[in-house]
Formats: C-alpha cells, sequence, structure tokens
C-alpha cells in the first residue's frame, strides 16, 4: 500500500485549469454553461480572493463543500489534461471528454434514477486513465481502461462510492465486468479503481493544518480504516487475474503560512496488491508492484 501527497498552490492551479480549458476548445469540447465554467470561474474567484487575504471571506459566501469541490475537481481536469495533451487529435475519446463535463454541479444533486451520475464517473474513469499512462502504460481503450503495460493487457474496472451499503456490490459488479471483457481474452489482468471520498466525510471539509506533513497521517487513517473493512471483498474474488485494488482520495487543506495561508488540494492513491509473493504468482506480484512504484513516481 503507498501513499502520496501532491502539493499544488491554487493560483498555479487556476493557470494550469485555464490551459486544460483551451486544450478542451482546440479538440472542439466544448465548456462553455458546463460544470467545467463554473469551476474555472470559482478558482478564479479563490485565487483573487488569496491575493486579497479573503478566503475566509469566500468560504463564507459559498460554503465549504462548493470550494472543495471546485478544487478538486479542477486537479483532475489538469490532471487528464497533462495526460493525453501530446496525443493525436484523432484519438482523444471526445465521447468521454464531453461526457465528463455535463452533469450537476452539486454531488448531492447526483441521483442514480436520474441517470445523471455518470458524467462524474467518467470523469473519475479519465482520471485513472491519466495515471496510468503517466506511469508508462499504453492506454489502447477507455472501457473503463484498457492499456498495456510490460507488454501485458490490463483492463480496469472504476467505481466511485456513494454508500458503504453498496460496496459489496460494487466491487462484485467491477469483478463481473472484469470477466465479460477476460472471455475473449483469457490472459487480460484487472484492476479495480475505487474513489473513495463520498465515504472518508471529509468530502465538504477543509483541513486546517500547520504543515503538509499533518496530512499523511490522517490518509493513512482514512485508508487504513477502508482496507481493514472491506479488503476480505477482493482478496478472496475467485478470479486470480484481478491484480490490485486501488483507493483514490482527494482533500482540500489550508496550510499556515507568512504572509498568507496556502489553500491547496491533496491527491493520494492507496494500493492494495492482490497476488502474494510466491512461486505461483510471484510473474503476476512483480508486474503489479512495479506498475504501482510507477504511478506513485508520477503523482
Amino acid at each position: 500500500m503507498t501513499f502520496r501527497f501532491n502539493r499544488i498552490t491554487f493560483e498555479d492551479q487556476f493557470q494550469k485549469l485555464e490551459k486544460a480549458g483551451q486544450w478542451l476548445s482546440n479538440i472542439r469540447v466544448e465548456t462553455e454553461n458546463t460544470r467545467f465554467d463554473e469551476i474555472l470561474r470559482l478558482n478564479k474567484e479563490i485565487v483573487e480572493h488569496h491575493n486579497n487575504n479573503l478566503v475566509e471571506e469566500l468560504i463564507g459566501k459559498y460554503g465549504n463543500l462548493k470550494l472543495w469541490r471546485a478544487l478538486t475537481e479542477a486537479s483532475s481536469f489538469i490532471e487528464i489534461h497533462e495526460a493525453f495533451k501530446i496525443q493525436k487529435s484523432h484519438v482523444h475519446p471526445r465521447a468521454k471528454l464531453k461526457k465528463m463535463l455535463e452533469g450537476p454541479y452539486h454531488s448531492w444533486d447526483e441521483d442514480v434514477h436520474a441517470g445523471n451520475i455518470e458524467p462524474r464517473n467518467t470523469l473519475f474513469e479519465l482520471e485513472a486513465a491519466s495515471k496510468f499512462k503517466k506511469g508508462g502504460a499504453k492506454i489502447t481503450g477507455f472501457d473503463d481502461v484498457d492499456f498495456v503495460f510490460k507488454k501485458t493487457k490490463f483492463n480496469v474496472q472504476c467505481k466511485r462510492l456513494h454508500s458503504e451499503k453498496k460496496v459489496r456490490d460494487n466491487v462484485s459488479e467491477a469483478a463481473t465486468q472484469f470477466y465479460k471483457r477476460m472471455r475473449s481474452r483469457p490472459n487480460l489482468k484487472g484492476i479495480v479503481c475505487l474513489s473513495i471520498d463520498k465515504l472518508t466525510g471529509k468530502e465538504e471539509m477543509i483541513l486546517k493544518i500547520k504543515s503538509p506533513d499533518e496530512i499523511r497521517p490522517k490518509l493513512t487513517v482514512i485508508s487504513n480504516s477502508f482496507l481493514a473493512k472491506y479488503r476480505d471483498l477482493w482478496h478472496n474474488l475467485l478470479n486470480t487475474n484481478i491484480l490490485a485494488v486501488l483507493l483514490f482520495v482527494h482533500m482540500v487543506a489550508n496550510i499556515e503560512e507568512e504572509p498568507y495561508d496556502l489553500l491547496t488540494t491533496c491527491r493520494d492513491i492507496a494500493f492494495d496488491v492482490i497476488p502474494q509473493q510466491n512461486f505461483i504468482q510471484i510473474l503476476d506480484y512483480n508486474l503489479i508492484i512495479e506498475l504501482c512504484q510507477r504511478i506513485q513516481g508520477s503523482v
């Protein structure tokens, strides 16, 4: 299991978000009047209020959750842009890029029955794809994510967890979906990516800390607690071609600094490798460990 803390100032983030918007426009993915548009506007306000030492006033105006969403989703859009901007135009997953911009701004307006959760699900899939690409994988498809690493073909199933009651169902569904893809490709390897933001209780929290070093213990507690409760669900899977589960966690922190505090995003991934380090599984074990380490190095 691996944790990484990623620190970026929100001023840097705003500039990168602007570039992501320009890139989307250049590849004919319009952002006007989408969730991206709102996120860009809010990030601009955050920069302006920070420059005038008025961040607390902005929090009072919008509330923690709206700003939390603006900061964390901005970092996801930036990850996707930086990973795929150098690809040739004809291979961009335009349908997915358009879909990720749709849907309600507020997560509490998402409704499975209304069918409006797919845009953020798509955003998570593309964010996961960007991580694997930065780790050295060759992305070959987006269902949810297909890639090749060290001449081995992988399929990734991504699940945003909305309720603890549905964790078992989500993991089971991911395994079933992978198995269907494996029928025609028996040597295919699998990975399950889980976004656990909604289960952490941190989705609307802006942590007030004195040092970035304070974040690591908090993330460790979150991930270890989730793994202790649920890891048997995937370690007991009969399909030994599923090699790992990746937990995605996003947080926002206000770090005390002079002359002004620093509002920043924290993006971490915890890895739980399934194969054992024994004679039968050693090749799979070494393969997934190398991939995980490369993703860690690219964060």
